[in-house]
């Protein structure tokens, strides 16, 4: 699997449910349903967390290391979280409409692929992604 593993498949889904969304909205004039100022705070935090995040994958990628700790001490797979809880849900309140939905559209190709992202991670680190996966949540840190 590639560095970007299942994202471009995951962004296709998105891509073209937000082109849909843009002309029903302009169509429709729903542009009034929109919460700015809380999707920016949204977008903003959730970008600077990607970066952390994106800095530590990307530096064990190149090392071939898996990487356990940092952001991926908490879950498996901390940037799908970060673009699923805050940039994208932010992204939506900004537009507003029918970008609302784009939350629930980015999940369900989320999880329709994550399988195969994690299986080439098994095949690839083998017992440490096993054990790794074992102890650390998918998408949401336990309390």
């Amino acid at each position: 699997m590639r560095f970007w593993g299942i994202e471009p498949k995951v962004a296709l889904f998105t891509f073209l449910y937000a082109l849909i969304s843009f002309y029903l909205n302009s169509a429709l004039g729903l542009q009034s349903l929109r919460f700015p100022e809380v999707g920016a705070i949204l977008v903003i935090v959730g970008v600077a967390l990607w970066l952390i995040c994106y800095l530590q994958v990307s530096k064990a990628y190149r090392e071939g290391e898996l990487l356990t700790n940092g952001c991926y001490s908490r879950v498996r797979h901390p940037i799908y979280s970060i673009w699923g809880l805050l940039i994208i849900p932010g992204f939506s309140l900004t537009i507003g409409g029918f970008m609302l939905g784009l939350p629930l559209v980015y999940w369900l190709a989320v999880v329709k692929f994550i399988g195969d992202e994690e299986k080439a991670l098994e095949e690839r680190f083998g017992d440490g992604w096993r054990e790794y996966a074992e102890r650390t949540p998918r998408f949401l840190p336990r309390l």
